[in-house]
């Protein structure tokens, strides 16, 4: 009998180390629905969700039906003054390419396209095979491949993207929503149940099987490189100190992320330096009767506010303004932090990088804006909207403070907590 019929009650997830503190974790029974938390720090380790093996299929088989008529409708349909042009949810990317807008089209088409797709593949693939034969590389590859593109799936932030043009464009002509609007909703939907109904570490454990404990103590307070090892970023498994790849999923093994706050920091000026153009340059162009009226990000927030939508205008203010700024600050801020020593409130620390890195992706959310006006508002000499300059650079803010904020590593904050209780 196939083991999905009768899921076992209790899960045992490995020995691991904290992703975010390195703190050792011994083996831990869950029962079904219940969850493992690191008790230095609180990061959340593993879940044992019910139907684990059953319900990503299910989720994933949905979404790709709705995402197929996703693109097969009208998506939008914009009139004004007698005249009408309709969008479907390709040209939202292809009205890019066309106005040479390379880069951002290529950024629409993998984060709301391409990696998704390759997420959902995955995952249905992976869970099928699991009680049948499929290479152990394949996989290795395949899961590694899950774990690298899931923080870069931002179709729930093109969704808000489309709510918030909807609410430009009210005021100035007659907004329908398609059967492919309605679709892509559902899609969304799907994806997210679909990712929320999969633990990383059960299905490691579910593939590949559990690893050595290494002799990790359930009353132990250390840390894994105290202990003398690593603790695998991708899969949770823990692997002797000096190890390379990790045993389980094959994936590079390293005490701390290469490259220190050097990396960090590197990316954060980079970010700074774009952070001006994308706010001074004009996000986008407006031609409404021959008359060509550029638009800055704040320009646009300052329009909404005028026409009364408060709420939007604060949305946009806040995650195309406030949180690049702050997100770009408060990563300045830890690696400062950590590179002089200050080893005061690590928890604190940590709970603001939590946020930095939570909070970064929803910036995109302007961007998207621009490509859904760009690609609905064509109405020859009456009125056309062309992405601006600062579209790109703003864009480029966003994908390398999310970069930046992936490679600082975390681990240290704790790091220098132990150095000061060595010292005393």
């Amino acid at each position: 009998m196939h083991p999905a019929s009768h899921p076992p009650r209790t899960y045992v997830h490995d020995a691991t180390a904290c992703e975010e503190c390195d703190l050792l974790i011994p083996a831990t029974p869950l029962a079904v629905g219940q969850a493992s938390c690191c008790p230095r720090c609180g990061h959340t380790l593993s879940r044992y969700l019910p139907d684990q093996e059953l319900r990503p299929i299910a989720y994933g088989f949905a979404a790709l039906i709705m995402f197929v008529l996703a693109n097969a409708f009208t998506f939008m349909s914009f009139s004004s003054k007698g005249i009408g042009q309709e969008m479907t949810f390709i040209q939202c990317i292809s009205t890019l390419v066309d106005e040479g807008y390379l880069f951002l089209g290529a950024v629409l088409s993998l984060t709301l396209i391409g990696l998704p797709l390759i997420y959902i593949g995955s995952i249905m693939l992976v869970l099928w095979r699991v009680d049948k034969d499929l290479h152990s590389k394949a996989l290795r590859s395949l899961g590694r491949l899950l774990c690298q593109i899931k923080p870069w799936l931002m179709v729930d932030v093109f969704l808000v993207g489309v709510l918030i043009s909807l609410v430009k464009l009210m005021g100035m002509a007659d907004i329908k929503m398609g059967l492919s609007f309605w679709a892509f909703v559902g899609y969304t939907v799907l994806l997210v149940k679909m990712i929320s109904s999969l633990d990383t570490m059960w299905l490691w454990q579910r593939l590949l099987g559990p690893t050595d404990a290494c002799g990790v103590d359930e009353t132990t307070d250390a840390s894994a490189m105290e202990s003398g090892l690593t603790g695998c970023h991708i899969c949770g498994a823990l692997s002797k100190a000096g190890s390379h790849r990790c045993g389980r999923c094959g994936g590079h093994l390293h005490d701390r992320k290469p490259g220190g706050l050097n990396r960090t920091w590197a990316l954060l000026i980079t970010s700074s330096i774009l952070y001006i153009p994308a706010n001074i340059y004009p996000i986008m162009d407006t031609v409404f009767l021959g008359d060509d009226t550029p638009s800055t990000i704040l320009g646009g927030v300052v329009l909404l506010w005028a026409m009364g939508s408060y709420p939007i205008a604060a949305v946009i203010f806040f995650a195309s303004v406030v949180v690049p700024l702050v997100k770009i600050l408060a990563l300045f801020w830890l690696c400062y932090a950590v590179q002089n020593g200050h080893a005061a409130s690590p928890l604190r620390k940590l709970k603001l990088y939590r946020m930095t890195e939570f909070v970064g992706r929803w910036s995109m959310i302007d961007v998207f804006v621009v490509a859904i006006l760009a690609g609905l508002i064509r109405l020859d000499n009456l009125m056309t909207i062309y992405p601006g300059p600062a579209a790109v650079a703003f864009a480029g803010v966003v994908l390398i403070t999310m970069v930046a904020a992936m490679s600082f590593d975390s681990r240290l904050i704790w790091d220098l907590q132990q150095g000061e209780r060595e010292r005393e």
